[in-house]
């Protein structure tokens, strides 16, 4: 994979990673907020996070349109190493390990979400309803 074509990939997956990082600081919010049973930030809280959550889904469509515009094998690359694949050279190891460090935040704020929702929704959470 070319420099340019690594450095795109970083420069994306930093800016993704500043969206996600400001979906957990509010997840975490929206947890106190319902620990303290202030139904009102709950639901300021909950408005809150769309726009970085709609935020971050546009920012992946984007990657996945711009992986499509790279040579074949550079996409398969590109691919490998956003989806947890090791460095195999050391021009990859700072995507490598950004997108190690996102997929970790994601995990967690998915388990915070997930806690929250049954918390809120019961039976009637997306996880149950939709997911199991």
């Amino acid at each position: 994979m070319q420099a340019a074509e690594l450095e795109e990939l970083s420069r994306r997956r930093r800016e993704q990673m500043v969206r996600l990082m400001e979906v957990s600081d509010l997840t975490g919010q929206l947890k106190q907020a319902l620990d303290r049973n202030d139904q009102v930030s709950v639901n300021m809280m909950i408005t809150m996070r769309q726009t970085p959550l709609q935020q971050l889904q546009e920012m992946e469509e984007s990657l996945r349109a711009y992986l499509l515009t790279l040579p074949e094998e550079s996409a398969i690359r590109a691919h490998a190493i956003l989806s947890g694949s090791p460095a195999e050279d050391p021009e990859e190891t700072v995507l490598c390990e950004q997108s190690a460090r996102y997929r970790r935040l994601l995990e967690a704020v998915l388990a915070q979400d997930r806690a929250l929702s049954i918390r809120l929704g019961g039976k009637r959470s997306f996880y149950n309803k939709f997911r199991e």
